[in-house]
């Protein structure tokens, strides 16, 4: 929408973030099967086109409103985004949500978010006789009703659910698409949110006294590596506007513009503010490093976008006509992405067998591998290092390659993201992302919350260079 979404009070946890400027990495693909993960805090999404036949409330069942306005069930009218919204919830979610819950989170967002004053309602949706109270809200606070059924929607998903459901408006979906293909137009610059008291990244979402966005790392021949901008450099505005109340997706969206054009950073380091303008570019981002280190192939892949796994393959390829005779497939910080992207990837070292299984309220389904891998002999060796930035679609091919004895794990327990997101368009241009299912290792394991345990357990913090990991981890042996 055209005003700030999410100036809520609460923090929403989430998980990596590339600020290229970058928010979360999400999938898109046809038809009702989960056949991606993608990363806020990585996850699995694809698009999925939905018939929306309104909820079960009846004329007769409609509660008296106190307002002045007109009571109508959802089934009655076209391109009302709370039902929209409330019916893909229903029937999609991976766990049962009360309406109380979801109008509690309606109401906390719009008591808290910066609505437009606007003439109210006319007519109210109702999916079910608690959302009264919502629209009586609306109703009384003079709120514009279109943006204010948007600031709903936004609480209903960001508050009521799981943290790694959400809601993008149209500009944040078109944020999110772009990051999926790697290249994106903005400074070049990786961060995350830090909360004072934890040691974890990314466990808040809102920026606040409390919640800092911080550069992480910046992207080799981007504008902000050009600048000087370092690792640890705070975020404080962006064009003369502060930062404090918005969402990371939001700081995102207004530091990212088309190249060439220019944005105005306000930073924070070693205590001493400063201020810089760069100008915008296209950034690719590194998806793939790879490197012969003796007669090791390394390979890092830094996030599951919708090409990694062919941009590993050609690393791969070139790398295994060396006649290496072991690979190290290095995942740490990956937070993720396409769980399509990942099934593809394990497939290139795992002859046969399964990937990974979600299972979810209707369904259980089975991914296995393509059986079509160029590095799948068991006599060439290969390990697999992780740490507590490793989650999702990493842990989803760490947990395969383990299971299947293919791959020792080395490195720090993983992140423990173990749930199955889907993507679903609405009639605004936006979207739900909406937590489906939970996903297994093909042995069974859930590794929800505690992330997998290495075989070899090892403090890799500040090792980068290829030969450096390759001498620890394959040392370790």
């Amino acid at each position: 929408m055209k005003t700030a979404l999410h100036r809520f009070g609460s923090l929403w946890p989430i998980i990596v973030v590339v600020l290229v400027l970058a928010g979360c990495r999400t999938d898109a693909g046809p038809g009702d099967t989960p056949t991606s993960t993608s990363s806020e805090t990585t996850s699995t999404t694809v698009e999925a086109t939905t018939s929306i036949t309104g909820a079960s409330t009846t004329t007769d069942s409609l509660p008296e409103p106190t307002g002045d306005f007109e009571v109508v069930p959802c089934g009655e009218v076209e391109g009302a985004l709370l039902c929209e919204a409330y019916e893909l919830i229903q029937r999609h979610y991976v766990d049962p949500v009360e309406d109380e819950d979801l109008v509690e989170g309606a109401l906390e967002a719009l008591s808290t978010a910066e609505v437009p004053d606007g003439e109210g309602l006319d007519v109210c949706p109702l999916p079910s006789e608690p959302f009264i109270e919502l629209c009586e809200m609306i109703e009384s606070s003079g709120f514009d009703a279109e943006e204010a059924e948007e600031v709903a929607v936004a609480g209903m998903t960001f508050l009521a659910l799981d943290p790694n459901s959400g809601y993008f408006d149209a500009e944040t979906l078109e944020l999110v698409e772009e990051e999926q293909s790697g290249q994106i137009e903005g400074i070049g610059a990786l961060v995350a949110t830090m909360e004072d008291g934890s040691e974890e990244t990314n466990v808040c979402q809102i920026i606040s006294d409390t919640c800092h966005l911080r550069i992480v790392s910046t992207i080799e021949g981007g504008p902000a590596r050009e600048a000087g901008l370092q690792e640890g450099d705070e975020f404080l505005a962006v064009d003369g506007e502060p930062i404090d109340g918005l969402s990371v997706d939001e700081v995102t969206s207004r530091v990212r513009g088309p190249a060439g054009t220019q944005v105005e950073l306000t930073l924070l380091r070693d205590g001493e503010e400063f201020t810089i303008t760069l100008t915008r570019a296209a950034v690719q981002v590194p998806v793939v490093e790879a490197e012969l280190v003796g007669d090791v192939a390394y390979i890092r892949l830094n996030v599951f976008t919708d090409n990694a796994d062919e941009q590993l393959r050609r690393e791969l390829e070139d790398l295994l006509g060396e006649n290496p005779s072991t690979i190290v497939l290095d995942l740490r910080n990956n937070p993720g992405g396409l769980l399509e992207t990942a099934i593809n990837v394990t497939s290139e070292f795992l002859a046969d067998g399964l990937v990974v299984t979600t299972e979810s309220p209707e369904s259980v389904t089975p991914y296995p591998v393509h059986g079509d891998g160029i590095a799948t002999d068991p006599n060439l060796e290969l390990f697999v290092v992780v740490n507590r930035g490793s989650a999702s679609a990493s842990e989803v091919v760490a947990g395969a390659l383990a299971d299947a004895d293919r791959a020792p794990i080395v490195g720090e327990p993983t992140f423990g993201k173990n749930t199955v997101q889907q993507r679903f368009p609405l009639s605004n241009g936006g979207a739900l992302k909406l937590t489906i299912a939970r996903w297994l290792t093909p042995a069974g394991h859930d590794f929800g919350g505690t992330g997998i345990t290495p075989d070899v357990e090892m403090d890799l913090t500040g090792v980068e260079e290829p030969a450096d990991v390759v001498e620890r981890v394959v040392g370790s042996s």
